[in-house]
């Protein structure tokens, strides 16, 4: 479009405002977002110390990412740095999601685990399935508080 329109000398196009900001935004956040994922994967491993766990929250991430682009899609927004810090957020809720919810079904394996043993019984898949059961709903009202307080101060930027 641009060669089509003939400028006097000295005079140019130059695509400015959001455009140009976005694109800048965008280049940082190339950045960004890769070094943040590898910050929380380190994190996440030097808490649990194990890979597997690690590598389960981190799994947690792109499925609240596919919800938040749902999200986007039914409201109408447009991609916006807004947007994209707000995604940042969604991922370090989920990722805290993700370590509740662990560490409650750790604990509640342990307990069961220490429960069939005082008992002098061997561990089944039913206790298993019991003690997922108690983990899961042990913590699901204050993961629901925290994910409703987190939301409702991120609503400002929506």
């Amino acid at each position: 479009m641009t060669d089509q329109v003939q400028f006097p000398a000295g005079y140019y196009v130059v695509w400015s405002g959001q455009f140009e900001y976005m694109q800048r935004a965008a280049a940082r956040l190339k950045i960004v977002v890769p070094v943040t994922l590898t910050i929380i994967f380190l994190l996440l491993y030097l808490n649990f110390r194990s890979i597997t766990e690690t590598l389960i929250v981190m799994l947690s991430l792109p499925f609240a990412l596919v919800g938040g682009l749902w999200m986007m899609w039914w409201l109408g927004f447009n991609l916006s740095v807004a947007v994209v810090v707000g995604f940042i957020a969604l991922a370090g809720v989920a990722a805290e999601t993700g370590v509740i919810m662990l560490i409650y079904l750790n604990h509640a394996l342990a307990a069961m685990r220490a429960k069939r043993s005082a008992e002098g019984r061997a561990f089944t898949r039913q206790d298993l399935h019991e003690a997922i059961i108690e983990g899961a709903v042990e913590r699901v009202r204050p993961k629901m508080i925290t994910v409703v307080a987190i939301m409702a101060g991120l609503l400002p930027i929506m």
